[in-house]
């Protein structure tokens, strides 16, 4: 309850904090297109504890907040005993920042929470605090910097290691940090090159083995800008991960040493793409995994995805969102049973679209429909779920 007092505190305060609009955005203060992705709690994505990532750097002042209500026709997420319920939901995400010409420096904090009603275990929230410094690119040359989040959440659903985790009132804390250099050559290329450290800790391991984590990785990328309209990015992404107390099994479910903690490496690459039309916006993301354990080849898998959003302004300040994620994850060495196939499969599909009056000056009115399937050849790892959301925003 006191969660939810301070999201509506916030939700309701919110003119008296924001001054500011943004900045102009540029390749250290891209808005997204869909911030509030941020703040679909109980969603797992693709190996991350949602959403144990790095912010983004702003700088100026602002406040979002969003406050609504709705339905989910299955909120544990699991294709058998569903339960559907009406929640309350909201979310808020504050940021400070400026640029003092030598070097850049800013704050942010986001607090989130979903209330289900006659569901005594499937309340979800996030509280998340983060901030930077760094020395910009500016017009041309080198420039770095570090930025860093601290997270503690309660969700329903993880994405540990691969296979999705389902467990009550299970509590997460996890802290992940970049540092990166780079140089940039005009106002239209930049060569980057950053290092990533990350460790999660889970609160409750009544019924599973701890997965508690750290993680190490590095990450090379190179932002191409053409006359301000589209931009890509190509990249490429490698992490080692490590598990406390999660040890290595064979495939047929042996122990392979006592000693023999759980090793991950993963090889990510892609091209992140954005153009802005001015009344048209889009992003997307085509991206491919390989993630390798470090003996047994259990959790050995591909994964191919893409992920795109779109934002449409139309007359009378109404604004059109929409968006997919689709990935498809092929593991090596195991085998579907069910389906009697040499190798396991796991399909992930989101679909969701959002439409926003802003009626008066910083409030919006709007509605959002999400629709996602997960389709897996592991034992109960699947699910489909419709949720319905009506919405007040405050936006700065």
């Amino acid at each position: 309850m006191k969660l939810w007092l301070l999201l509506i505190c916030l939700a309701v305060a919110a003119p008296m904090y924001a001054q500011d609009k943004p900045a102009k955005k540029d390749a250290d203060n891209e808005e997204p297109i869909d911030p509030w992705a941020d703040f679909e709690v109980g969603h797992a994505t693709d190996g991350a504890y949602l959403p144990l990532s790095l912010g983004r750097d702003r700088t100026g002042l602002g406040l979002r907040s969003r406050m609504g209500f709705g339905w989910d026709s299955n909120v544990f997420k699991e294709d058998r005993h569903e339960d559907n319920a009406f929640f309350i939901d909201g979310a808020a995400y504050g940021y400070i920042g400026h640029d003092f010409g030598a070097f850049a420096l800013g704050a942010r904090g986001m607090i989130a929470g979903r209330l289900n009603f006659g569901e005594p275990d499937a309340s979800m929230w996030d509280i998340k605090l983060g901030g930077y410094f760094k020395i910009p690119y500016g017009g041309g040359g080198f420039g770095t910097g570090i930025s860093a989040d601290v997270l503690y959440q309660q969700l329903q659903t993880y994405e540990i290691f691969g296979p999705l985790t389902r467990q009550t009132h299970l509590r997460a804390a996890g802290a992940i940090a970049r540092a990166y250099v780079g140089y940039k050559v005009g106002g239209f290329l930049i060569f980057e090159l950053g290092f990533t450290g990350k460790a999660t800790d889970f609160s409750e391991e009544k019924t599973i083995d701890s997965p508690d984590s750290w993680e190490i990785g590095t990450d090379f990328s190179v932002w191409l800008n053409f006359f301000d309209v589209i931009a890509l990015k190509p990249w490429v992404r490698f992490d080692y991960e490590w598990f406390r107390d999660q040890l290595d099994f064979r495939t047929d479910g042996t122990l392979i040493k006592p000693e023999d903690n759980l090793q991950l490496l993963k090889l990510d690459a892609g091209v992140d793409a954005d153009i802005n039309l001015g009344f048209i916006r889009a992003t997307g993301r085509v991206y491919t995994r390989r993630q390798d354990d470090s003996a047994a080849g259990l959790l050995r898998y591909w994964e191919y995805g893409v992920n795109a959003a779109i934002d449409f302004m139309m007359v009378g300040n109404v604004k059109l969102s929409g968006g997919t994620h689709l990935w498809m994850r092929e593991y090596d060495k195991l085998e579907d049973t069910s389906e009697g196939k040499a190798t396991l499969l796991e399909q992930h599909g989101a679909f969701w679209g959002e439409i926003s009056w802003n009626f008066w000056e910083f409030l919006d009115l709007g509605a959002r429909y999400r629709y996602t399937r997960r389709i897996s050849g592991i034992d109960n790892g699947g699910y489909a779920t419709h949720e319905v959301f009506v919405f007040l925003g405050v936006t700065f």
